[in-house]
């Protein structure tokens, strides 16, 4: 299944004249849905998370310059 578009990449309807003339473009689109997430991947997306999350707190103390670790 695919969408015809005209020159501005808009959806037209098969009976408009850019497509009776050619001018449109052919543009097929992807009805399958999108495959769903194994354990594995989503693990590496929760610890690149959780990494990302405790950089930014790293960086925030490192700019305030709290070395007491215990209060957090």
């Amino acid at each position: 299944m695919g969408l015809f578009t005209d020159g501005k990449g808009r959806p037209e309807l098969v009976v408009n004249p850019d497509i009776l003339l050619r001018r449109a473009r052919y543009r097929p689109v992807d009805d399958e849905p999108e495959p769903e997430e194994t354990p594995k991947q989503r693990v590496r997306r929760e610890l690149k998370v959780r990494l990302s999350a405790e950089k930014r707190a790293r960086e925030k103390k490192e700019k305030t310059g709290d070395t007491n670790p215990q209060q957090g």
